[in-house]
């Protein structure tokens, strides 16, 4: 079977269809018509913004024309699928660990960091009882302040630039800023 392509330029094929006989003032088309009407509005839409010159599609006019292209709501579920994104793992700024007062040396962040700690006043605070002091400044902002025998937990910051912490306490501690 020869399907005319209304694509081409050079006027040979004009992709139209004799409209068949006239009966009670409609004319009837039958299953033929249909499939006409389908391959036509298929080889129609494969036409357009592409003007690329093919020289293979000019010398075979029985070239094959797109058929039936994927449902809508299959083109519409990819055009909506959201591209996935991989968040980077955050980088280690500090990390410190000891007992006692301690200055950190200085480090830069962005404008998200988080700061990271655990103490245990268990040993160094037996005579009263366990629970000691952990405080934790940056310059002048305390980040953290907890008095009890243990604890752990993490603060995020939203403050760029170049920090330096003061630990004070009497406790084993760690200190991890990630950001």
């Amino acid at each position: 079977m020869r399907v005319s392509n209304p694509c081409l330029k050079d006027g040979l094929e004009t992709g139209r269809q004799s409209a068949g006989k006239k009966e009670g003032g409609r004319f009837e088309r039958g299953f033929g018509g249909l499939l006409a009407v389908v391959l036509i509005a298929a080889a129609v839409s494969g036409c357009g913004g592409d003007d690329k010159s093919d020289k293979s599609d000019k010398a075979d006019s029985t070239a094959s024309t797109p058929a039936a292209s994927a449902s809508p709501s299959a083109e519409a579920s990819l055009e909506t699928e959201p591209a996935a994104t991989h968040q980077a793992e955050p980088s280690t700024l500090l990390t410190l660990s000891g007992s006692g007062t301690k200055n950190a040396s200085a480090f830069k962040a962005g404008d998200e960091w988080t700061l990271s700690y655990t103490f245990d006043c268990t040993k160094a605070m037996a005579a009263v009882g366990g629970k000691g002091n952990f405080i934790v400044f940056d310059k002048e902002d305390k980040l953290v302040n907890e008095l009890d025998k243990s604890g752990k937990g993490s603060t995020q910051q939203h403050t760029a630039g170049t920090h330096q912490l003061q630990i004070i306490s009497e406790c084993e501690w760690t200190v991890k800023v990630t950001g």
